[in-house]
């Protein structure tokens, strides 16, 4: 039988990338810009569509071969909001911590005995399940492609994240708003395709692992794989010039173990300097850091940049303090995912008021924490123990195809420690970011066609 060669990405492959694309593009507004989220929502249930159009022409490997981890993990994210939805007699709901506000004001309309959910705004955990299904989905579906579409996927990632620096370079250029995809966002930083200089930075971050990760993935001799050092370096001082350009002072600490990753990833290729540029790059950093407030006081941009390094009147300590008494308020079933705003009010100290309203708690541990409960630390453990024991089995295969794995370990690693103090995943972009690091974990299997083909001989 004749052997038709395969195609280099897969229809699949495709339909995962562009996808990744559309909401690394219109998912960075936020739940301030619910239209841009519902765009990607569309976005994801045409791809969907196409996805089992495929499937059924026989282009995918079968749905079965998500590996048992990601499934249980991704039933386990969906099944917390679902079951937070489930309308419970007046009885149980008003015993729940937290609810006597709510009992009372529907006793002052007679509602008192109606059935409520276990959050305490349906609409608002609604929304967060429907933006929480296209990140589990595509985990689901990056778990099964090939090794040629994972490399797809990756540099899309990274392509999309150097295009969102240009884009930043231009807001930066114009005048005070031009370029801003968002009406409400941080103003005069670099932002790219995103409102909040926090989500920038981080994609920023995931695109210069990106841009490595493709670079060690590409099969080429050493030699040739030297020459193209500098097309590299220009990618990577692109990407990491525009995080420090975001002004997010965790996203500028983050770039020094991003550094440290892009030399782990780019070890197989053979570039024996890649330590020693990512070690020079790194403490150029920091001595840029150090120096900015004295040797670059006449550059408005960058001394911006530094003045945000005093920490001193940051809110976010009394934003912590009130949040966790709204924790212990609604614990051990919490508020409700997506409720932050609703749960937090009532709790908010003198300290925190400022003509913003907080809509989040800039701590995504203690925001799922308060929305969750005890589903929390739960939810938390038995993510980190899947994802573990995943990444131990992809982590034996060949150093070529180890590539992907050390770029989805660094993604994830990235978002978390910025959860520390921001809500990363609170970003469609990010959290579909997540899923397809999360999915890249899986153990790579070679493209459906080919072992098809290979089984038929």
């Amino acid at each position: 039988m004749r052997r038709r060669a395969p195609l280099s990405v897969s229809h699949h492959g495709l339909l995962v990338a562009g996808f990744l694309a559309w909401a690394m593009v219109l998912g960075g507004g936020g739940s301030p810009s619910p239209k841009a989220e519902i765009i990607v929502q569309i976005g994801f249930v045409g791809a969907a569509i196409a996805w089992i159009w495929w499937a059924r022409r026989g282009e995918s490997a079968p749905a079965g071969q998500i590996p048992r981890q990601l499934l249980i993990l991704g039933c386990a994210l969906l099944a917390i909001p679902i079951i937070q939805l489930v309308p419970l007699p007046a009885a149980i709901w008003q015993a729940l911590p937290g609810r006597e506000l709510e009992a009372a004001s529907l006793t002052l309309v007679g509602a008192q005995e109606s059935w409520r959910p276990l959050t305490i705004s349906a609409p608002r955990t609604l929304a967060g399940l429907l933006a929480l299904v296209p990140a589990v989905c595509l985990m689901w579906a990056t778990a099964t492609l090939g090794s040629r579409d994972r490399r797809a996927v990756v540099l899309t990632i990274a392509l999309v994240a150097i295009t969102s620096a240009v884009l930043g370079a231009l807001q930066l250029a114009g005048s005070d708003g031009a370029f801003q995809l968002y009406e409400k966002s941080h103003r005069g930083w670099l932002t790219g395709f995103h409102a909040n200089r926090n989500a920038a930075v981080d994609v920023l971050l995931i695109g210069s692992l990106a841009l490595s990760a493709w670079f060690a993935g590409k099969a080429m001799p050493p030699a040739i794989a030297r020459r193209r050092v500098p097309v590299l370096l220009a990618g990577q001082a692109v990407l990491l010039l525009a995080a420090v350009l975001t002004g997010s002072r965790a996203g500028i600490m983050l770039i020094l173990p991003v550094l440290a990753l892009n030399a782990v990833i780019l070890g197989p290729v053979g570039l024996g300097g890649a330590p020693k540029w990512a070690a020079r790059g790194a403490a150029g950093i920091v001595l840029l850091l150090l120096a900015l407030p004295l040797v670059l006081a006449g550059n408005q941009r960058l001394a911006g940049v530094a003045s945000r390094f005093d920490v001193t009147s940051d809110a976010r300590l009394f934003v912590w303090s009130d949040s966790l008494t709204a924790t212990l308020a609604y614990f051990p079933f919490g508020s409700g995912v997506g409720t932050f705003p609703v749960a937090f009010t009532p709790y908010e100290s003198f300290e925190s008021l400022a003509p913003p309203s907080i809509n989040r708690a800039h701590n995504d541990y203690l925001e799922l924490l308060l929305e969750t409960g005890i589903g929390a630390p739960v939810l938390l453990v038995l993510g980190a123990v899947l994802l573990v024991s995943l990444a131990r089995i992809a982590l034996r295969e060949s150093p070529e195809e180890r590539t992907p794995q050390f770029f989805a370990l660094g993604v994830l690693g990235v978002i978390a420690l910025h959860s520390l103090v921001d809500y990363p995943l609170r970003n469609m972009a990010i959290a579909c970011l997540a899923g397809v690091a999360a999915g890249l974990l899986g153990p790579v299997r070679p493209p459906f066609r080919a072992r098809r083909e290979t089984e038929q001989d």
